[in-house]
């Protein structure tokens, strides 16, 4: 399992790194639209466009590995309660999770399904559309497995603050 998340950590981090490439090249292209007075435009088109589907998708890569390193939880309670009491929660957690995970991703295949009968594309770059939702389905594919992993893995490491 740590072999796939590594893959969607590299997704994400690819995602990111073309994110700031983006962004970057978009601002020097505009300070070079300004400096030039509107006579040299290196404006990327659709800069936007690609930083939402990059952002979108990195979000979406990189859950695997918070789930495995542990999300953002509220401790105040589950401090106070005994070891056996915790694990279950935790594991009824990545449960609950791997279930809404799966009902997102069915929800993103079915979307993708219809983006790619109707060949529906994006609006500045003719992206089509069902390659972005594909790749949100198996991140969410990857989610779910990574809890239900981690659910049933006996080597579940114990939060060290409890």
């Amino acid at each position: 399992m740590e072999r796939i998340i590594n893959v969607f950590d590299r997704i994400a981090y690819f995602s990111m790194t073309g994110m700031v490439l983006i962004v970057v090249a978009s601002v020097l292209g505009r300070i070079v639209f300004d400096i030039t007075g509107g006579g040299l435009n290196l404006v990327l088109p659709g800069s936007i466009e690609l930083v939402s589907y990059a952002l979108l998708i990195m979000v979406f890569s990189s859950l695997p590995r918070a789930v495995v390193n542990g999300l953002v939880s509220v401790d105040l309670l589950l401090a106070k309660l005994p070891r056996v009491v915790r694990q279950i929660l935790e594991r009824l957690w990545d449960l609950l999770l791997a279930t809404f995970t799966t009902v997102i991703g069915t929800l993103f295949f079915h979307k993708m399904m219809i983006m790619f009968e109707r060949g529906d594309v994006s609006q500045d770059l003719g992206i089509p559309l069902f390659i972005i939702y594909g790749i949100l389905t198996l991140c969410c594919a990857c989610i779910t497995a990574t809890c239900i992993w981690l659910a049933f893995s006996s080597q579940r490491q114990e939060n060290p603050d409890y």
